[in-house]
């Protein structure tokens, strides 16, 4: 081999060999395989679409062992956190005051006998909708079997309001048919607390439905209790959903809230006091809105008072209803249809402090009102065609109203139902 060939030779044969002796390290030494990476553990975690559930539900029984501890109490009325809020009231022990002793067949809300089995159970609320529609269409159910009504004006707007609605009070009677059930208002916190009662209702604004989901009062929001209504589809949004007091019993008993409530209760005489003849009372000024202006008239042969509203008589529907009672059920009406008009043996004028509030109740910007039921304010009964001044008072939400004639002495109301017409101050009735 010539000797430049050798020169060329050499080196390759010496980079050759280096590349031999590192081959053979990596044989020797070779690099780890890279383990696959565990794809993270992924939880998760329930985000809340919903409000808080806003009723209380019964405490689990589980076994106890060391591995699995005693549950703590899912009942919100124990273990809601304390919410301080001006439109809050305050949940003390209930009732707040001793009980008058009364026979155990008469009911301490209309002073008439009833089945006691009857009178030991939760009374329920129900928010019942008086739109101009659902009067005109006689699709109002279940008022003349309500041992009390309430109706206050809601929604505010430059100092008028846009409507009134109804709470009905039920205790001794459950009416085949209740509704068109409307949602709730803060006035609600002025009367389910004195019963500690079930609030029936189809939901809230926001801020009121926050406020009932921190409260620890019974709350049968129609979202988180659907099976205990139907809807009638024909009546439109404003009449479609509705109820019945056996499965509103039904569904209290099966989620454990159906209890017996200790209830203070009105006074009731069967004779009436002395005072001014009255034979007409009408509400017909402003802000009382000109499409709910009413006038309760007195039939002295029935002895009690007849509604009416806008010049027509208030008829109250009612017919049985049966459902499937599931998520979005549909009532299946039955026959035997009756309408009577609206009565009441007592009608009781509260006046009461109005204060506009922050929480917008729809989409007008109307906000919803604040009324005043604790302290004292003026009062006019009404009972056996005559009229008497006098106060209404209470120191908590939790009380009943105790009634007083002008003279500072208790006023007895009629036994029978009574509807309660909640105004503001000053307001002024047209009387005849």
């Amino acid at each position: 081999m010539p000797a430049l060939a050798r020169r060329g030779f050499i080196p390759c044969l010496m980079f050759a060999a280096l590349l031999l002796v590192a081959c053979s390290s990596e044989e020797l030494n070779p690099a780890p395989t890279p383990s696959k990476t565990r794809p993270p553990t992924i939880t998760k975690i329930a985000i809340a679409t919903t409000p808080e559930v806003l009723v209380p539900t019964p405490t689990p029984t589980l076994a106890t062992s060391a591995s699995n501890p005693t549950p703590r109490a899912s009942n919100p009325q124990v273990a809601k956190p304390a919410v301080t809020d001006p439109l809050l009231p305050i949940f003390g022990l209930f009732p707040p005051i001793p009980i008058p002793n009364r026979p155990a067949n008469l009911n301490p809300l209309t002073g008439l006998t009833a089945n006691p089995a009857a009178l030991q159970r939760r009374p329920i609320l129900v928010r019942i909708g008086n739109d101009e529609k659902v009067r005109t269409s006689n699709w109002q159910a279940g008022l003349n079997s309500a041992d009390l009504v309430f109706e206050e004006l809601i929604d505010q707007l430059n100092n008028a309001y846009a409507n009134t609605r109804y709470t009905a009070v039920f205790l001794s009677n459950d009416p085949p048919l209740l509704g068109p059930v409307r949602s709730g208002r803060i006035v609600n916190f002025q009367i389910a607390p004195m019963l500690d009662g079930a609030l029936v209702h189809a939901g809230a604004s926001n801020g009121t439905r926050w406020l009932f989901s921190v409260s620890p009062m019974v709350n049968l929001d129609e979202y988180f209790n659907q099976p205990s209504y139907c809807y009638i589809q024909s009546h439109g949004y404003q009449g479609r959903l509705y109820t019945s007091g056996p499965r509103l019993r039904e569904w209290l008993v099966q989620k454990g809230w159906e209890k017996a409530i200790p209830l203070f209760g009105f006074d009731f005489a069967d004779a009436a006091p002395p005072g001014q003849a009255v034979k007409s009372i009408a509400l017909t000024k402003a802000p009382w809105p000109k499409w709910d202006q009413l006038e309760w008239r007195y039939d002295a042969a029935a002895n009690k008072y007849l509604r009416f509203v806008t010049g027509s008589a208030l008829m109250d529907n009612s017919y049985p209803i049966s459902a499937k009672w599931g998520n979005g059920a549909d009532c299946v009406v039955g026959k035997g249809e009756t309408k009577t008009q609206v009565s009441a043996a007592n009608v009781v004028v509260l006046y009461a402090k109005h204060e506009k509030t922050t929480i917008v109740e729809d989409s007008n910007n109307s906000v919803s009102v604040h009324i005043i039921l604790t302290g004292q304010g003026d009062a006019q009964f009404f009972r056996d065609g005559i009229m008497v001044r006098g106060k209404w008072q209470r120191q908590s939400e939790q009380e009943f109203f105790r009634f007083t004639d002008a003279a500072g002495k208790p006023f007895a109301l009629k036994p029978g139902n009574t509807w309660f017409e909640i105004v503001p101050l000053g307001y002024a009735l047209d009387l005849k």
